[in-house]
């Protein structure tokens, strides 16, 4: 039915004001995307879209915050690798000095130089290992183990770290501080083993005709080092007698002979001594305890180890100034195996730095694939946009002309009356 003479209800007004509504509405967002580049712009404009766009977005967010950590990390590693390159560049010194000293056309007075500059390059490299540091953290010198455990975020999720150990690398690590001085044990540390409990923590090393020639049994030198003591019950349980055998570890040749009867009570176990037992390092009654009425010792063939190391304070240095050609050709030896250390290690860092490099390199790519499809997903095409803006606004205007035509109409109403 024709609505012409009808003036309560307009239809054809509220049908354009609603067409003209929506033609706005969407005016409106169109607009919003230009403004701000994003076809999404909220969850309403495109639910599953909004919520993977989304995750991508923080997933490439954590990716740019895991390449600023790799690059974090090879600034770690580099830091450690020039302290190590000038612990190395010591050590050359030092091994020169050492070769220097070996000479037999040197006198103690020139040794004894040498030694005193020894020293000197010796406290040096303790320095380097207590000054390199990254953001506060040390690098070479771990007060909990033998080694500085680093752990690299280097991914967006939770397992893709990057571990590194840095090796301590004090003069003590490195073997050029600690060596058994034949007058005086000043550091031990034993081990249980096999034993309930370990013998008292001292040592007694006998200066006696240590440093013999080496003939006849003697020892050409006592070294410092780690040994293992193993003791074994006789066929008499009731007395406090063992048999006794020595093993040099950590490649230590300087070991008593077998000792059978040891009177555990009141003897003396030779650990690393001649073989006529008058010097060396030793442990006494009062160092072994209630070592005899241990269970491990209970019965006729049993057996029980325990692992003694020995060393003191002095370093090369030292060593060289008070000792003579012979004494500076050992050391050599010693500062070669610390340059071995010192050059391992850096091949080591040099290997974690390059897996790094191909880790940034990696995360890079994958992070500009991840942008790629978020910007598929939630960028807006601003020249399809703004077609259609163009569109609308001249739907908004022929919008806005027809509903004031259909407000108008029912004005012709006022002719029939008038007539």
């Amino acid at each position: 039915m024709s609505t012409f003479s009808q003036i309560n209800t307009n239809i054809q007004a509220q049908r354009a004001f609603q067409n003209l509504s929506d033609t706005s509405e969407e005016l409106q967002s169109r607009q919003e995307r230009l403004t701000t580049g994003l076809r999404i712009n909220s969850a309403s404009d495109d639910a599953a879209g909004f919520e993977i766009a989304s995750q991508l977005e923080a997933k490439t967010g954590a990716q740019q915050q895991a390449l600023r950590n790799i690059g974090d990390a090879k600034s770690t590693l580099s830091t450690a690798e020039g302290a190590l390159d000038s612990q190395l560049s010591i050590l050359q010194s030092a091994q020169e000095k050492a070769t220097q000293a070996a000479n037999g056309s040197l006198s103690q007075s020139e040794r004894e130089a040498i030694g005193t500059e020894l020293n000197a390059l010796t406290q040096e490299i303790d320095d380097i290992a207590k000054n390199a540091t990254f953001n506060g953290d040390q690098l070479l010198t771990s007060s909990s183990g033998s080694s500085v455990d680093l752990t690299f975020q280097t991914g967006a999720e939770q397992d893709t770290t990057f571990d590194v150990g840095i090796a301590n690398s004090t003069a003590e690590d490195l073997g050029i501080e600690k060596n058994l001085d034949p007058t005086a044990a000043e550091g031990q540390t034993i081990k249980n083993g096999d034993l309930s409990s370990a013998p008292a923590s001292s040592v007694s090393v006998d200066s006696a005709d240590v440093a013999g020639s080496g003939s006849d049994g003697e020892l050409d030198t006592v070294e410092g080092g780690t040994y293992e003591v193993t003791l074994t019950e006789d066929s008499n349980t009731s007395d406090s007698k063992v048999d006794v055998s020595v093993t040099g570890l950590d490649g230590q040749s300087n070991v008593a002979p077998d000792q059978s009867g040891v009177d555990l009570s009141g003897g003396t176990i030779n650990i690393a001594n001649s073989t006529d037992g008058n010097n060396g390092i030793r442990l006494t009654s009062s160092d072994l305890n209630d070592v005899s009425s241990d269970s491990a010792l209970s019965s006729n063939g049993d057996s029980a180890s325990f692992e003694i190391t020995v060393e003191d304070g002095d370093n090369i240095g030292t060593r060289i100034a008070s000792g003579d050609g012979d004494q500076a050709r050992k050391e050599i030896g010693k500062i070669e195996n610390a340059i071995d250390t010192v050059t391992s290690q850096l091949s080591d860092l040099g290997a974690s730095q390059n897996r790094l490099s191909f880790k940034e390199s990696n995360l890079e790519t994958t992070r500009t694939n991840l942008s790629a499809a978020q910007s598929r997903i939630e960028d807006a095409d601003l020249a399809k946009e703004q077609t259609r803006v163009a569109k609308l606004q001249v739907q908004q205007q022929s919008g806005t002309a027809q509903l004031a035509q259909a407000n108008a109409a029912g004005q012709s109403v006022l002719s029939l009356l008038g007539g």
